[in-house]
């Protein structure tokens, strides 16, 4: 049987509000290893710049960042399957990040793998739209 697709959408969403809490400052204690065991430890991603990043990398990204957006907003949408079979599943969705500074919005596509009826995030590719 196929991993549930709604699962991981739920993921998606779940991973971006502590992302947006963690930027913001408002996290609280736990939720940046909350964050970081939604990750596969070989997880890569290519960044919206270009820029790859590996496991490590993403985890300093978070640690270095935290309260460093106080009035970051995200919103999550257009969530689509790609392609899903019993282990893993390939989506696509928009991010749009809202500042006092502008707003960015990017087109993701993410593969995340389930083990142990765990959703585990293995790559990520952000391209920037418009």
């Amino acid at each position: 049987m196929a991993l549930s697709a709604d699962k991981a959408i739920e993921s998606i969403h779940t991973m971006h509000v502590l992302i947006a809490k963690i930027f913001s400052g408002t996290h609280s204690k736990q939720d940046l290893a909350l964050l970081i065991a939604h990750f596969s430890e070989n997880f890569e991603m290519v960044g919206a710049a270009g820029k790859k990043f590996k496991f490590e990398e993403v985890k300093q990204l978070f640690a270095n960042n935290q309260g460093k957006m106080p009035d970051i907003q995200i919103e999550i949408y257009d969530e689509d399957i790609i392609s899903q079979n019993e282990q893993s599943i390939f989506l696509t969705y928009t991010e749009k990040h809202i500042k006092e500074s502008g707003v960015l919005i990017r087109r993701s596509c993410a593969l995340i793998e389930e083990i142990q009826g765990k959703m585990f995030w293995r790559f990520l590719q952000e391209t920037f739209t418009g």
